[in-house]
């Protein structure tokens, strides 16, 4: 106890191994205060440890940052401090001057600390989500850091509030009238203002040592993928600076050959199919509508598919597909002349770098044809409408094949697979291409309208569109489904099924979606399948959008039947088709709304599902932003049958257009979640386990 002299340099107490006995006044210089990643300069009259817990190690360095010299002071506990004060009742203005001081800048140190803090999770959450992209850019297989995913953002506590900062910084402001008038005053005012400053910034100290242990944390989770990170930025920043030399070179040679001598196609096939594609590369107005270029473009679809069915049927069986064949399989890549070389090498990392869908919803077309082949799911319905029995019976029918055949085909992988090519395939890439009489299954630079890093459609890029649907329309892929177990009370009980689609990545650049079957068969618990170009050339979200409002029409049909355009039979088609019908006798539209629904029907040839589709893009694009676009009639249809999520709903609660939607809307939710509490509460109450569809459905009512 007593004086005690620093030379510059020199550490007064170190973190981690000294112990906390004494506090200290700094009588003269200068000391720095600091822990891992920030610190504080002291200065003459600041209590020095003050925050320190007695008896315990230190949790801050305390070094000289010039000579200096401080007065120790026993310290046990929080009641030594007051004792300091009263002990030096001349410098006791001063001491209560520089706690403020002290907090202030206490205060300003643990706002940096939270944004740096901040920071360091938006940068590694940023970087997580441009990972994935970055593979791609490199040909690296994306991994997987689970650890990332459970990473949390850093919070501000409330133990500190906020008309503390505002208080030391008020006190701060009027420094030099307190110090003139109040803090001299007397020494109970002057240790008031001691202690009142300590207890805020001792509590700031604790809230800035949760922040050290947060963002040591955060480091130590982030470590691997931060570093995986680093490589690929080092190695993308090579690329870009070499020009494409180097580690991340591409070469592509003779791609078409490779194609041709792994699917070991006919002598005769390979030359027709070379001869045709060198015939389309030659031709300057390849997309030209005269009768030579579409009979060329025809010609090279069909062969195309003769090359794909065997190299698909060889590539089931090989460990070691050859990234040409990727590209081939993903892209309809065949040739690096017609791609480009700056196209050629994007596409070679996009293969290399493609990781399936965990889930298995999102497929490149390659793996659903697999899927069908190895007897998955069934293969998908033809232009006529036809499933695979169904095609089979007509085949029977009209002589095309007997019995035998038919029951020979029926379970055939291979019967299937050529079916699922000739239809979904062949017709599903000319339809999402965009320009059907301009199609051809290869990829073509002549295609690309936009960057293909842009265009290339992900699992994460498709997923999220999932979500964003969901976050609007809730229920836009839920199907009515049956419970029944009458063994517990329950004889029969209908509940949501939330089915995600299959969403097929078709092998072209193009600019359209669609929907190619809203089930599979006539089971309605099966999901939807859906098309889209796995580079798109459009505005991606609204022709996603677009596809869901499709798939929202057909399946209302589908669950309607015969009753789809009923009125007596409420639903969102039957409401909307009567809505059109009907529109020039409606008293709710003003003139203006009936000549613009005038106009939309003319635009859309009286086509009611796709006037539907248009307002549907308004009404998840534009009134779930808080823009109207619609009229009254179909706000309250749409509202009814595709209610938004409930954080939307809560947003829009105050404005006059949706408050009685959403009070009928609360009402009859009400009424439907009753009767399944019930239920519940029954189950519970006699000790039964609570089936899994009866807390799906609460689960989707509370949504």
């Amino acid at each position: 106890m007593g004086l005690i002299k620093l030379e510059k340099g020199q550490i007064l107490h170190k973190a981690g191994t000294d112990v906390v006995e004494t506090i200290e006044v700094l009588v003269k210089g200068s000391l720095k205060v600091s822990n891992q990643f920030t610190s504080i300069t002291l200065t003459v009259g600041s209590f020095v440890g003050i925050v320190e817990t007695p008896g315990t190690a230190y949790k801050y360095n305390i070094e000289a940052l010039e000579d200096s010299a401080v007065y120790s002071y026993s310290f046990e506990s929080e009641a030594d401090i007051p004792n300091v004060v009263k002990s030096n009742p001349k410098i006791a203005p001063i001491l209560a001057a520089q706690s403020v001081e002290s907090a202030v800048k206490c205060c300003d140190v643990y706002e940096q600390e939270y944004d740096d803090a901040m920071a360091e999770y938006d940068q590694i959450i940023s970087d997580y989500t441009d990972y994935p992209a970055l593979c791609i850019k490199v040909g690296e297989v994306a991994k997987q850091f689970p650890e990332i995913a459970e990473i949390i953002s850093p919070e501000k506590s409330d133990n500190i509030s906020d008309w503390a900062f505002d208080f030391v910084r008020s006190l701060k402001k009027n420094e030099a009238t307190l110090k003139k008038y109040v803090y001299p005053a007397s020494i109970e005012i002057a240790t008031g203002v001691v202690m009142q400053t300590y207890t805020i910034y001792t509590r700031i100290s604790q809230e800035s040592q949760l922040l050290v242990e947060y963002r040591n944390t955060l480091k130590k989770k982030a470590a691997a993928f931060a570093n995986t990170m680093k490589a690929i930025k080092a190695k993308l920043n090579d690329i870009e600076n070499n020009g494409g030399d180097g580690e991340g070179t591409v070469t592509v040679v003779n791609a078409l050959n490779t194609i041709l001598q792994y699917a070991e196609v006919p002598a005769e096939v390979a030359m027709k199919f070379e001869e045709q594609l060198a015939a389309f590369k030659a031709m300057n107005n390849r997309y030209d509508s005269a009768d030579e270029a579409r009979a060329l473009r025809r010609s090279l679809g069909s062969t195309f598919f003769d090359v794909y069915t065997p190299a698909f049927l060889k590539s089931l069986k090989d460990d070691n597909v050859p990234t040409e064949l990727k590209m081939f399989f993903m892209f309809g890549f065949v040739d690096e002349e017609l791609a480009g070389e700056k196209n050629t090498a994007i596409l070679y990392n996009m293969a290399k770098a493609y990781v399936p869908d965990p889930e298995g919803k999102v497929l490149l077309c390659y793996e659903w044809l697999k899927k069908i082949y190895n007897l998955e799911v069934e293969p998908s319905r033809n232009e006529f409408d036809q499933d695979w029995p169904t095609y089979l019976r007509e085949q029977k029918a009209t002589g095309q094949l007997n019995q035998a055949q038919v029951d020979l085909m029926a379970d055939d992988p291979t019967s299937k697979l050529n079916f699922e090519i000739h239809n979904l395939f062949a017709l599903g890439n000319r339809m999402t291409f965009g320009r059907i009489s301009a199609y051809v299954p290869v990829f073509d630079a002549q295609n690309v309208l936009r960057p293909l890093d842009m265009a290339y459609q992900t699992v994460a890029k498709i997923n999220e569109y999932y979500s964003m649907i969901r976050n609007v329309d809730y229920g836009v892929f839920c199907r009515s489904a049956l419970f029944s177990d009458p063994e517990i009370g329950v004889p029969s009980f209908h509940f949501s099924d939330d089915i995600t689609p299959y969403m097929i990545l078709m092998p072209n650049i193009g600019s359209r979606a669609s929907l190619w079957q809203e089930i599979e068969g006539k089971n309605r618990r099966t999901p939807a399948r859906m098309l889209v170009s796995i580079f798109n050339t459009e505005n991606t979200e609204e022709c996603m959008i677009r596809l869901f409002a499709e798939f929202r029409w057909e399946m209302c049909k589908t669950e309607q039947g015969i009753h789809w355009n009923d009125v007596t039979d409420p639903s969102l088609t039957s409401m909307y088709c009567d809505y059109l019908q009907f529109y020039k006798k409606n008293p709710a539209l003003s003139s203006e709304n009936k000549e613009k629904l005038r106009t939309d029907l003319k635009k859309f040839s009286n086509n009611y599902k796709n006037v539907f589709i248009a307002d549907y893009l308004s009404y998840v694009k534009f009134e779930a932003a808080g823009s109207p676009r619609l009229n009254k009639v179909v706000r309250e249809i749409l509202f009814t049958f595709c209610p938004f999520a409930k954080e939307l709903r809560e947003k829009v609660a105050d404005n006059p257009q949706y408050t009685e939607l959403i009070n009928h809307y609360n009402t009859r939710i009400s009424n439907q979640t009753k009767p399944v509490v019930n239920i519940i509460n029954k189950l519970k109450k006699e000790e039964i386990p609570v089936p899994e569809p009866l807390m799906t459905q609460y689960e989707f009512l509370k949504k």
